[in-house]
């Protein structure tokens, strides 16, 4: 097959030789589906952390390490996809497979019980294995070999994940605030379903756009196969490059780099394999000795058989194949430092969103949710200026290396948490006190609010530095309640969540101290009360217990001086939340890094990878945002133990490093391209 296609032809060559200047229309059949399947991502992971904190009542360290776990096997599983697409089911039925799979877990989100909750999340991680990595190897098909079109299409596309990123905080996040978190996940899985409808309608442009680049939907199976048959009908002819897995064979002709860049090219997958034995042993001692839960093995397990299994596929490619090969693998760790970062938009950003930002626009008070649209409209309004750049840089042989645009990203990503600590600093200058004479004797305030919290016995004052979190209040009152009292509270908890109107369930409360009065406020007593028997202490409730219903709850149990100051606590803690133009200032830089590596490292493995491996490459590039959500969730499990400075800072370091090591590597990783760019 040739790797151009008949003149005139969408996606092919033009009959002067030339590349057209637009773009085929599948394109955008692909940007409108992926637009409506981001949409249902990111709406769901715009509400997830909130729905954990804010109405589960969970703290954040549990509720970061359901986030780990759900968004690195989400970014885990388009490896196990690509190689199935690759080999057996091809690009568009795993696709479809991916879609429908989706859909159904973005609606079980719809409803309230835990298990339907975590089976929605399987869902989600399955079916996002199959779609993520072969839509975008799918966009790789539309273009030929050398076509120079192919990075402003990523980038275009890029614009269709972020208009969906964009659209969903704002719509999920309205009814969220309007009418409950249900309705927000529901609206994910009708975007969702909108995706798959368009992506279904428009599969003859998609087939014209990959028949024109000299492509076609064929799995590496069926092209070997087909390269068998053709080979013993017509063995004179059975070398010739005319697809892509021949051209492949060409590139293991080519010689290797030498000198450094030939040392990393042959030395990296031996590291591979040096850390496919040294991570899960590691973390095996962790468990034997007690220092870690079982559970905790599992990741590095996946992660070292994963790095053993691409460690021996690097050793089986050859020549300029392995170089080019090999720098997706290099810039994988540079990748993970970025994305562990980045994607604390979805976890502590969004907490510090909520509870230590400002968020009135005028009169209006909108949504914390609203702050993670700031990212993808970024990323439309800055997308065609950065397509635009990379290129006119081209034509005028200006262009960075892909090593040295991933070198900038590190770069803005440090200065993305340099805002964020400024932001922290001047939240935690802010010291707010009130009167209390009396610490109750069981309260521990070094956990509280991250250690912020203390009480002055000489002045009788209770203090705090910064905002309090409703989920710190809810940890100090817990502290001063009766044991026995808090264990039936959180039993009342768990059974509301089976409750509703046409079944309430009774749950006794005990011990009550003296003079105990339920402290609902009307609304709540409306929607959560069915019934209340003082004689014996039997709360009848028609709805769930959210956060703030057991707030009301564990106040009504505690020593009122301490319960009425905690709560005069925290409304002139409010004084303490800051500008959210921090949050914006920190979101721009990190879109301006995004822009320099998330497209670029896209088309990057479109172009780097062999053509039998590429959407199994689509999915280990993938995997690093899995290995970054899986080290950041860990680390966002110390949010609200550690101040939000030491914890923004620790990302100030990380990605400090990596664009030091990135700017030093940067010539070696452009030699093993090969000349690609």
């Amino acid at each position: 097959m040739s790797s151009t296609a008949a003149p005139g032809a969408e996606g092919a060559h033009t009959a002067d030789g030339t590349t057209p200047k637009g773009h085929p229309t599948g394109l955008y059949v692909l940007f409108a589906t992926e637009m409506w399947e981001r949409f249902s991502y990111y709406g769901m992971r715009a509400l997830l952390v909130l729905y954990f904190v804010s109405y589960l009542g969970w703290n954040p360290s549990n509720s970061s390490q359901v986030y780990k776990w759900y968004t690195s096997l989400v970014y885990l599983t388009p490896l196990i996809g690509g190689w199935l697409a690759d080999r057996y089911l091809g690009l568009r039925a795993a696709i479809i497979t991916g879609g429908v799979l989706m859909a159904i877990g973005h609606f079980l989100m719809a409803f309230e019980p835990l298990p339907l909750l975590f089976s929605a999340l399987v869902f989600l991680v399955v079916g996002n294995g199959f779609f993520k990595p072969n839509i975008s190897t799918l966009v790789g098909r539309m273009y030929g070999p050398g076509d120079s079109r192919r990075d402003g299409a990523f980038t275009i596309f890029y614009m269709g994940v972020n208009t969906g990123a964009f659209l969903s905080p704002l719509v999920c996040g309205w009814l969220r605030d309007k009418f409950g978190f249900h309705y927000g996940f529901g609206a994910a899985g009708v975007g969702m379903v909108l995706g798959l409808i368009i992506f279904l309608a428009g599969q003859g442009k998609i087939a014209d756009a990959v028949k024109a680049a000299g492509n076609d939907f064929r799995t590496a199976r069926q092209i070997e196969r087909d390269d068998a048959e053709k080979a013993k009908r017509d063995p004179a002819h059975a070398g010739e490059i005319d697809d892509p897995v021949t051209r492949d064979a060409h590139d293991a002709h080519e010689p290797g780099a030498d000198g450094f860049a030939g040392m990393i090219s042959n030395g990296l997958p031996i590291l591979m394999l040096v850390i496919a034995v040294l991570l899960p042993a590691k973390y095996t001692v962790d468990v034997l000795r007690g220092a870690a839960h079982w559970s905790d093995l599992i990741m590095p397990v996946a992660f070292g058989a994963i790095a053993g299994w691409m460690g021996i596929t690097l050793r089986t490619l050859k020549g300029a194949t392995r170089d080019k090969s090999t720098v997706i693998f290099a810039v994988f760790f540079f990748a993970v430092l970025f994305w562990m970062a980045f994607e604390q938009a979805g976890n502590a950003l969004n907490l510090w969103a909520e509870f230590q930002t400002t968020r009135t626009l005028v009169f209006f008070q909108f949504p914390a949710e609203w702050y993670q649209s700031v990212n993808p409209f970024f990323i439309v309004t800055l997308g065609p200026v950065f397509a635009g750049l990379w290129v006119w840089l081209a034509r005028r042989n200006m262009n960075l290396s892909i090593p040295g645009k991933m070198a900038v990203a590190m770069t803005l990503m440090t200065l993305s948490f340099m805002a964020m600590v400024g932001a922290a600093v001047s939240e935690n200058g802010t010291t707010s006190s009130v009167p209390l004479k009396a610490l109750p004797e069981r309260v521990q305030l070094e956990s509280i609010n991250a250690g912020r919290v203390s009480f002055d016995a000489a002045k009788g004052e209770l203090s705090t530095r910064g905002a309090f979190p409703s989920y710190a209040i809810k940890e100090a009152l817990e502290y001063a309640v009766d044991p026995a009292y808090l264990e039936s509270l959180n039993a009342l908890e768990k059974e509301s969540k089976n409750a509703s109107p046409k079944h309430a369930i009774p749950v006794k409360l005990s011990p009550l101290p003296e003079g105990f009065q339920l402290l609902f406020s009307d609304k709540q007593r409306e929607r959560i009360v069915e019934a209340w028997d003082p004689a014996t202490s039997t709360l009848t409730v028609k709805n769930s217990i959210d956060v703030d219903a057991k707030i009301q709850l564990l106040r009504a149990g505690a020593p009122t001086d301490y319960q009425e100051a905690l709560q005069n606590l925290a409304e002139r803690a409010n004084a303490a939340r800051v500008t959210g133009l921090w949050l914006v200032l920190s979101y721009l830089l990190a879109t301006l890094g995004e822009l320099c590596l998330s497209p670029v490292g896209l088309s990057m493995v479109t172009k780097l990878s062999p053509a039998r491996y590429g959407s199994l490459f689509m999915g280990v590039w993938m995997l690093s945002n899995s290995v970054a959500q899986y080290v950041g969730g860990s680390l966002g499990e110390s949010w609200g133990l550690v101040t939000p400075t030491s914890y923004f800072m620790i990302f100030v370091y990380t990605s400090l490093v990596g664009a030091v090591l990135l700017c030093l590597l940067v010539k070696p990783l452009k030699r093993l391209t090969h000349g690609v760019t």
